[in-house]
């Protein structure tokens, strides 16, 4: 008598149990997922070693770069741009942790590029060629409406911007006749300044907050008599500036170049993609992790394959980058030297 019952339970039971294996794996990865970052044009998350590599867009008619977590893990922003012979154009997109609900952002058919979230994450700062050259803009969430927040008449541009974790501030790249600093304004576009004194014809980029507000990080390429040197520095808001010397030290001088640095382990270590100059054969960037308090550098992909603009992000069950922990940068660094 009970055996059709026996029968049906034994058929709903298998679905059940893979419905829970997919949601159970589903809920690790969006947990365990920190780095995101691009192979040759799409989009992929692994985490903090390297390990479950999950690979989110597959583009075969376009490019995607710049990747950014939102300040809740639940989405990320990236630019894309469509393969045509004749269009040379990046617009900005956003899609769930998991590569789905794709969103297309701006249709405007000009270079848009280097997203950025806002703590809140409502608003997204960008850099964009809409006004003939490239400036930094903010579009809003909830209408797309677009605000223009550089552009002096008679400068050269700007680029490459980050918020500060508290939503006051951005930095940003700032364009020059000598090449390339690192600039600071409120987050309405007000009181542009130079983010500390530079020497004449440093080329800096890419620069990004720690999530305690009190550093920045940025590539810089400086002129040391007849050579540019390279340099990762960290920046501190009082204008101290170190360098990461273990670079030179595992690389050889000038034998290395980073495209993007970014802060990971709470302010305790970088990841940064970069390219080894010893073999002009082979022109690949790949992930690397840098630990500030043993100065060791590890290297955390091993691809034949560009691998790019890393972005980390914590806990991502933590709604804001002020649950994050603070690391004295400087005291380590001094500790160490002692």
């Amino acid at each position: 008598m009970n055996r059709p019952k026996i029968t049906f339970l034994l058929h709903i039971r298998t679905p059940f149990f893979i419905c829970c294996v997919f949601l159970f794996a589903n809920a690790t990865f969006c947990i365990d997922a920190k780095i995101v970052f691009c192979m040759d044009g799409d989009i992929y998350v692994m985490n903090d070693d390297g390990s479950k590599r999950h690979r989110l867009t597959r583009n075969t008619k376009s490019y995607d770069i710049d990747p950014r977590w939102s300040p809740d893990g639940k989405r990320i922003a990236f630019a894309r741009k469509s393969i045509k012979i004749d269009q040379d154009t990046y617009e900005l997109y956003v899609m769930n942790a998991d590569g789905t609900d794709l969103q297309r952002l701006t249709h405007d058919k000009v270079i848009d590029i280097y997203p950025d979230w806002s703590p809140d994450g409502n608003r997204i700062a960008f850099t964009s060629g809409r006004s003939g050259r490239f400036e930094v803009h903010v579009i809003e969430l909830a209408t797309l409406a677009v605000t223009q927040l550089t552009g002096i008449e008679g400068e050269k541009g700007a680029a490459a911007s980050d918020w500060s974790p508290d939503g006051t501030q951005i930095v940003y790249e700032k364009l020059q006749n000598s090449g390339k600093v690192i600039y600071l304004m409120s987050a309405n576009g007000e009181t542009q300044r130079p983010f500390f004194p530079d020497p004449v014809g440093s080329i800096q980029f890419h620069p990004r907050w720690s999530s305690d507000g009190q550093q920045v990080v940025f590539v810089n390429r400086m002129r040391k008599g007849e050579q540019r040197i390279r340099q990762l520095t960290v920046a501190q808001i009082d204008g101290e500036t170190q360098e990461i010397k273990e670079l030179d030290k595992k690389f050889g001088i000038n034998n290395w170049q980073i495209a993007v640095a970014d802060w990971m382990d709470n302010d305790r270590a970088l990841v940064f993609a970069l390219r080894r100059m010893n073999n002009p054969a082979v022109k690949i960037y790949n992930l690397y992790k840098y630990d500030f308090e043993t100065g060791n550098i590890k290297q955390l992909t091993r691809d034949m394959r560009d691998e790019k603009y890393p972005d980390w992000i914590g806990d991502q069950l933590s709604v804001s980058p002020k649950d994050k922990l603070t690391t004295q940068w400087g005291k380590k660094k001094q500790d160490l030297s002692r």
